[in-house]
């Protein structure tokens, strides 16, 4: 039985040894193409998932057939993810750009889930519960790849830092958004405006748990820090914020993912100050950029071995005009979230809307719906579709679209 037993975890270790490899040869690709990773990651994702290999087949088993399974790699990897990503944004930047982010966090993101669902409702005739969760998968932004284009032909500050921004607190909103829809939402309808009334309260109920779970380990994290100086300790003290504070706003009914954000931001800003040596900060950024490469190697290949069980080529038009359908809503939401926001000119409004690019987090809550779930393939399938077109079509024409623009504002001027 032990033996049994050892020789299926040595074999699973085995190919998500092999799926690490895959994710090396991707970046090493990158850095030869001087592209981001992420993008070959989904290219060898669509290629390997396209082909039949026997051994690949077992991890797909586990994703396609195990709930558990799913909302264990959740968990797993969603705080590193954003952890990282959040642990890195300055709060002088918040600070100095809040009304931008906020804009395109709280009001972009509402925007689009409403016209997406709308959308995919009276257009594509999907059913209410099913259009809602492909709009909650659909409004999260992931620019990890914009960034460093960004840093490359130098776009201006106020651009990158309210993409990441928006980026950062919208995955949040997104995964309250996607909570409700695949849970709660048959409910509510079933309820009528008493049922809206709970849908809105539920809202801000997850969100402020989350932030005030976030808040207090962010704090206390950071005055452990201050006690010591011993990076492996100090990288600990974070991996414990990060993991502790999703997990302990998820059994409080909180949300895990605006608590790890909150969390980071305090640590990586507050802590930094009163507890962190250069050495220490070094440190602890390499360690969490290894394992957000890690998370996001798995997470990329995963979806392309799920997809290929998928019935592609007869739902083709569903996800072309799903992806139709995002570009326009998210067009929309910025533009009416920006309306009154004079920092940016019409050009630089275009690049934040091309530059919101689908990602990590999108993917991960798709592997997480239930095999029972309502068009379950038909989710899965459009949102790699839609990260897919993201990352290749928008991640790529990036430089293009920032050369141009830079020509635009020299000419206006």
């Amino acid at each position: 039985m032990e033996h049994g037993l050892l020789e299926v975890s040595n074999v699973i270790i085995g190919e998500f040894l092999i799926l690490l490899l895959i994710g090396v040869i991707s970046w090493l690709a990158a850095n030869k193409f001087n592209k981001p990773y992420t993008i070959f990651l989904v290219i060898i994702g669509l290629l390997i998932g396209l082909m039949n290999i026997d051994f690949l087949d077992k991890i797909a088993d586990l994703f396609t057939k195990s709930e558990t399974f799913s909302l264990i790699v959740l968990s797993l990897f969603l705080p590193s993810l954003l952890g990282e990503a959040s642990m890195r944004f300055e709060y002088k930047e918040i600070k100095k750009y809040k009304n931008e982010i906020l804009s395109l966090a709280l009001l972009g993101t509402f925007i689009t889930f409403v016209l997406v669902a709308v959308a995919l409702i009276y257009i594509c005739k999907l059913p209410v519960v099913v259009s809602f969760t492909i709009a909650s998968l659909m409004c999260a932004t992931d620019p990890i790849s914009v960034m460093g284009m960004f840093k490359i032909y130098n776009v201006k500050k106020s651009i990158a830092a309210s993409l990441e921004g928006e980026s950062l607190f919208n995955d949040g909103i997104a995964v309250v958004f996607f909570k409700i829809s695949t849970v709660f939402l048959l409910s509510y309808i079933n309820m009528g405006l008493s049922g809206i009334g709970a849908g809105i309260l539920l809202f801000f109920k997850v969100v402020l748990i989350g932030a005030v779970m976030g808040l207090i380990l962010g704090f206390l994290a950071s005055y452990m820090i201050s006690f010591v100086d011993n990076y492996p300790l100090e990288t600990m003290v974070s991996f414990l914020l990060f993991y502790g504070s999703y997990l302990l706003s998820e059994h409080f009914h909180g949300s895990g993912v605006i608590a790890v954000v909150i969390g980071g931001i305090v640590f990586g800003n507050y802590g930094k100050k009163i507890g962190m040596s250069a050495v220490t900060e070094d440190y602890i950024a390499s360690f969490w950029d290894i394992v957000s490469f890690v998370g996001n190697t798995i997470l990329f290949l995963l979806i392309g071995l799920v997809v290929y069980r998928l019935d592609v080529f007869s739902n083709w038009k569903v996800s072309l005009i799903t992806i139709l359908i995002v570009l326009i809503a998210r067009t929309i939401a910025v533009n009416i979230s920006l309306l009154n926001i004079k920092t940016f000119t019409n050009n630089e409004k275009f690049l934040i809307n091309w530059g919101g690019l689908k990602g990590a987090l999108s993917i991960a809550l798709a592997l997480t719906l239930p095999a029972d779930f309502p068009y379950r393939e038909n989710i899965l399938l459009i949102v790699y579709t839609n990260v897919v077109f993201s990352l290749l079509i928008q991640g790529l024409s990036i430089p293009r679209v920032i050369m141009y623009i830079k020509h635009k504002e020299k000419v206006r001027q």
